[in-house]
């Protein structure tokens, strides 16, 4: 088109700018909102009167202002029929009129240029135009074209609000409250964004939602109210519904994780200490040592010196730890080899060689990090160690005289070079056999012990303190390191709870004093005894008395004292008068004990002396005697080893059993005729002429004073004797003191110069 000089004004009598879609109640999708308005005008001339009827060439712009210089839209140039001046044409017909740019310029000026001539002035777009924005709001789908500095915080409210559709029964005008079903659907609601309030509460008073509000996330810092109205929450899928189950978790697969409440298998096996506020704890650290210490190691001789260590089965280790010392003349040629209880061929190499030349002392402790020369230590971490442990030591370069000049040298030539001293394993252990308690424990509902009719355990270092209760015992048993000391729980040495000897009684019951006990020893039935709880130690279960002042003689025609397996005198007369208890044969001991006392029932102890048995073989007192005339001189020994410990207190000067015993014999004395006549127990041996008679002698056919006259003599520690009224059943000394023991035929006659003693008794007990 030419240019038209008379087309100089555009009279926009009709210039409104409106929706080419009617408005509906029902939703229409987003895509079929219009991106075009119609435009209405009348085109003059410079005249003032219509222009010229015909085609013009016409670009069509918007700017944000009046006078901005550059259009945010432009179509153009329309080929536009005028005709009497009028014309209409299709904004954005051409270039779509979005209601983003819209939003964006928030105003706009629409400039009109006809073919070259300049743009005519310029008109403004007033709201009608501005309705595009609301293909924003049709669905709700957009994100932040809402904004809560967009809504007042009354902006909203159901006395501001009136709804007019379809079938309500008012139509228009205010809404008391926001009441309504199916105004707003839930269908008609999308949300591709968020809905972004800006801070602002969604409120609502009276609001009620029968429709739902439905949405594939709905996030929110909190929810106000009780939550009760809240329905349809999907939560995982999953049954908790098991008594005592709680939700644990979320499994990778959406469902709940259900677990009791108080689920032992949750915890970790070492969290006695994290729930019992560090009172319990089933983890410790144990040393185990070698079974036998200082074993010596054979030198150079293909032949390894073994140690050992037993290890109990105390639980899995968490950390393992094996120490070695050992000591050699000569390191260089020393290999150590440890053995599991799992390998018994290879082990593990800890050295070789273990050090330099003149090197003599090996200590060293192997860890998983710390490793020995060969081996898996580590793998004993999470095992249990329980086995037999072994340590080879092997020595292959000889230990020889330094003269030779060759090898290692030593003072002599010896089989054993070195030794090892000692090797330990030392674990933490995550116990399943035991539990500490580092508190005071106490317990309500009484305590009790493990039992077991013989010691379950051996006591040990390492089982100091251990416990146990005896049933047929009737003990309670308590390591003390060494050995299990007894807690009677009924009194031992009773008639209903025997012992089985003194030592055994005072054994299970430490308080026990010196009186009378029952107790069974070897055979059938229990006997009453009288036991020494205090002297030596105690323990000492009395077999025999001699009292020769007792007015009645047990020579040696008496077989019922001397070599039967009967019991003689009345325990109620024990330390009065000669006396013989069952023990006498039926208690055995390692060790023989003669007492020294004062005459009468409540004799005091003057003197002791103790004899070990021979061989220290367990030996009971009647067996001294067993075969009647057990030997005559020239054929007795010993029937006992050297005595090995004594006190003399308070005994006669003339004691000479007590002051001066060595072993003990037991023989027989011939009389002059040839008769045995005297059964002695003494200290002294028989010289090669006579005996020195320091004993105790009991005499046949023994007259007064020595021979003849038809009295029966017991004479104790020397035989009878010829001066003053020392005579039968009296105690003689020789002359002295120190008593003079006489040697040869009689003694030279010395008999006639001994003289009446001091009168004491003698006890026998054994242990």
């Amino acid at each position: 088109m030419s240019r038209n000089p008379l087309a100089r004004s555009l009279l926009m009598a009709a210039a409104t700018l409106a929706l080419v879609a009617a408005p509906a109640f029902a939703a229409p999708d987003v895509s079929s909102t219009p991106t075009s308005t119609t435009l209405e005008g009348v085109l003059t001339s410079t005249g003032g009167g219509a222009a010229a009827d015909g085609t013009y060439a016409v670009t069509f712009a918007l700017y944000a202002s009046a006078t901005e210089k550059t259009a945010f839209w432009q179509e153009g140039p329309a080929n536009i029929l005028v005709k009497s001046g009028g014309f209409s044409h299709a904004l954005g017909g051409i270039t779509p009129l979005t209601a983003a740019a819209l939003a964006k310029a928030k105003a706009a000026w629409l400039g009109i240029t006809i073919g070259t001539d300049p743009e005519l002035p310029r008109r403004q777009f007033r709201s009608v135009a501005w309705a595009l924005i609301a293909a924003q709001a049709e669905s709700l789908s957009c994100t932040g074209c809402v904004g809560g500095t967009q809504i007042a915080n009354d902006g909203i409210s159901a006395a501001k609000l009136g709804f007019n559709y379809a079938g309500s029964t008012t139509k228009g005008g205010a809404a008391t409250d926001l009441a309504c079903t199916g105004c707003v659907s839930v269908s008609e609601m999308k949300f591709d964004g968020d809905l972004n309030l800006g801070g602002n509460s969604l409120k609502a008073k009276n609001g009620t939602f029968t429709g739902g509000l439905a949405a594939a996330t709905v996030t929110a810092t909190s929810f106000l109210g009780d939550g009760s109205k809240l329905s349809g929450i999907k939560i995982p899928s999953g049954d908790c519904t098991v008594a005592g189950e709680v939700v644990k978790g979320i499994n990778p697969d959406g469902s709940l994780k259900c677990v009791k409440a108080m689920d032992p298998s949750a915890l970790p096996k070492d969290g006695l200490n994290e729930i019992s506020n560090d009172l319990l704890s089933n983890q410790f650290i144990d040393q185990i040592g070698a079974t036998t210490k200082n074993i010596a190691i054979p030198d150079n001789q293909g032949i390894a010196a073994t140690s050992d260590v037993s290890f109990p089965d105390i639980g899995t280790t968490q950390t393992f730890a094996v120490n070695v010392h050992v000591e050699n003349t000569d390191l260089s040629g020393l290999q150590l080899t440890i053995l599991p209880p799992d390998d018994k061929k290879i082990g593990w190499v800890l050295c070789d060689p273990c050090g330099a030349k003149d090197a003599k002392i090996y200590k060293q402790t192997f860890t998983p990090t710390n490793k020995p020369k060969s081996g898996d230590i580590g793998k004993w971490v999470g095992s249990n160690a329980k086995g037999l442990w072994n340590l080879k030591a092997l020595d292959t370069v000889f230990c020889v005289p330094q003269a030779t000049g060759n090898g290692k040298y030593c003072d002599v030539l010896k089989k054993t070079d070195g030794t090892i001293v000692d090797w330990s394993i030392t674990v933490q252990t995550l116990s399943t056999k035991k539990v500490e308690a580092k508190g005071l424990l106490i317990t309500s509902g009484g305590l009790q012990l493990k039992q077991a009719d013989s010691h379950p355990v051996t006591c040990d270092t390492q089982h100091f303190g251990y416990l146990y209760a005896n049933p047929k015992d009737k003990a309670v048993y308590v390591c003390n390191g060494d050995a299990f000391y007894p807690i009677s729980l009924v009194p031992v040495g009773t008639q209903t709870n025997p012992g089985l000897t003194c030592k055994d009684i005072l054994t299970k019951a430490p308080a026990s004093g010196d009186g009378l006990y029952w107790i069974t020893g070897t055979g059938q039935g229990e006997f009453q005894v009288y036991c020494d709880m205090t002297t030596d130690g105690g323990g000492w279960t009395h077999v025999r008395t001699i009292a020769p002042t007792d007015g009645n003689s047990v020579g040696y025609n008496n077989q019922a004292f001397w070599t039967t397996n009967a019991d003689y005198g009345s325990i109620s007369k024990r330390f009065s008068n000669d006396y013989k208890s069952p023990a006498d044969w039926r208690v055995s001991g390692t060790q023989l004990m003669i007492q020294s006392t004062t005459t009468g029932a409540s004799g005091e102890i003057l003197g002791w002396r103790r004899w070990p048995m021979l061989n220290n073989q367990p030996r009971n007192f009647d067996s001294f005697f067993s075969t009647g005339i057990v030997g005559v001189h020239g054929t007795d020994s010993c029937e006992t080893g050297a005595s090995d410990k004594t006190s003399v207190g308070k005994t006669s000067a003339w004691d000479d059993i007590i002051r001066q015993g060595s072993c003990l014999y037991a023989d027989v004395n011939p009389s002059s005729s040839g008769q045995g006549d005297t059964i002695r127990l003494t200290a002294i041996p028989y010289n090669g002429q006579d005996n020195k008679m320091a004993g105790f002698a009991s005499c046949i056919d023994c007259g007064a004073q020595w021979q003849g006259g038809g009295q029966t003599y017991m004479g104790l520690d020397r035989a009878g004797c010829n001066s003053g009224s020392c005579h039968a059943i009296s105690i003689c000394r020789m002359p002295g003191p120190p008593a003079a023991d006489c040697v040869g035929a009689y003694c030279g006659s010395t008999y006639n110069k001994a003289s009446c003693g001091m009168n004491w008794n003698s006890r026998f007990f054994v242990r």
